[in-house]
């Protein structure tokens, strides 16, 4: 009789793990059922959004397409010419925002020779003469002032993507003068090595002049880079401190 009843008692319990465990593979298939359906419904979404981007940059491709054609008619369209372009209202709102907004360009452009270092700054001087006068804004129309606003940008696009070897003359902390040869790597970082490639210094940029950081010890690495730079030696891989610096702002 005893043993008759461990028996139940065993299968009872069977039977309460087999529904424990018929109950947890139903749980597992009910999540990788939602895993499945939220993985759907993300890819779909990401398909939505993808095209609402697609949308806004055509639309905003398309407004730096008609600020161009108004600001070369001298922001003067006629009324048929606005209407031609089916959004009278919203384009004379741009267009009457114009020369602020210019005013703001040509007002940031003027703070950027002091960023830059003194040879690239030389290089870009005739450029920037016509801006750092200050010339009577009025004197100019809209299309001309946005042209060297453009090109004076571009201009410092160059800069900023380009290697740049150059002979310089600098003021060390100390006051001492020592002239030397600059890799710049664009406006970001400088590397300085003197022509006995017993001195060497990184640079880093600065509103007036670079702050220059003696690093004695990548003379040769520097003077390697120059020297690939102004092809005296084979191509090869250099490497050079580099950090990334957080503009405050």
């Amino acid at each position: 009789m005893a043993l008759s009843a461990w028996m139940g008692t065993t299968a009872d319990l069977r039977g309460e793990s087999l529904q424990t465990l018929e109950a947890l593979v139903a749980q597992w298939s009910e999540l990788r059922l939602a895993v499945s359906t939220e993985q759907r419904e993300w890819k779909t979404r990401e398909s939505q959004l993808r095209a609402e981007i697609a949308l806004l940059e055509k639309e905003r491709a398309g407004l730096r397409k008609e600020i161009d054609l108004a600001t070369r008619e001298q922001v003067s369209i006629g009324s048929d010419r606005l209407a031609s372009l089916g959004d009278k209202e919203r384009l004379s709102e741009m267009l009457d925002g114009l020369p602020a907004r210019l005013d703001l360009a040509e007002a940031s452009l003027r703070a950027w020779p002091d960023r830059l270092p003194t040879p690239l700054r030389e290089q870009l001087k005739p450029a920037f003469r016509p801006l750092m006068q200050n010339p009577d804004a009025s004197a100019r129309s809209p299309a001309a002032r946005l042209q060297r606003i453009v090109g004076l940008y571009a201009e410092i696009e160059k800069l900023q993507h380009g290697v740049h070897v150059i002979k310089q003359v600098l003021t060390l902390p100390g006051g001492s003068r020592r002239e030397v040869d600059v890799c710049f790597l664009g406006l970001v970082r400088g590397f300085a090595v003197s022509p006995d490639n017993q001195w060497a210094a990184i640079g880093t940029p600065a509103i007036g002049e670079w702050q220059w950081e003696t690093r004695t010890e990548i003379a040769d690495r520097v003077r390697l880079a120059v020297d690939i730079h102004n092809r005296e030696r084979a191509a090869q891989l250099v490497t050079l401190p580099l950090a990334v610096l957080e503009i405050q702002e």
